[in-house]
């Protein structure tokens, strides 16, 4: 095993936090389950769940590992013959042209709806912002950092 020297603390709730580095190497993204192992020396180990299970029609007999994915043999005779077909054509993307000659992000745009929250209404708790903006309270807080209020 690879010494990473990073360490994390056991929130309250028995969680951790893995290391954005680790899940980006390791290619875990956010709801991905993971599984865990215990060593012979106790050692935890923990490690991206790759379930069994036909890649496309999810039986579970007969299953063969292939290119990182598990295919059934029927699956696979059906590739082999050529006779799959396509489900579902994705529809081309529409990109809406830019205004200013910079991509606005998420947060500017967010940023902006929440000062314009604050001018309609300039009595209103976080939590009143919240609801209306349609984020939660901590988002709130994030944002009224960044406007420095």
């Amino acid at each position: 095993m690879k010494n990473t020297g990073m360490v994390r603390n056991l929130d309250s709730l028995g969680r951790i936090v893995i290391p954005t580095e680790i899940r980006m190497t390791r290619n875990i993204e956010i709801g991905d389950p993971l599984e865990f192992f215990i060593t012979d020396d106790y050692t935890i180990v923990m490690r991206k769940y790759k379930s069994t299970e036909c890649a496309f029609c999810r039986r579970l007999d007969t299953v063969t590992y292939y290119h990182e994915q598990f295919i059934c043999a029927e699956c696979l005779d059906e590739l082999k013959k050529g006779n799959a077909t396509a489900i579902h054509t994705p529809a081309p993307v529409r990109r809406e042209p830019e205004l200013s000659g910079r991509k606005r992000g998420k947060t500017s745009d967010m940023l902006d709806r929440l000062k314009q929250a604050f001018q309609d209404n300039p009595g209103a708790s976080q939590k009143d912002l919240a609801t209306m903006l349609g984020i939660s309270q901590a988002r709130i807080s994030q944002l009224k950092k960044e406007l420095k209020l």
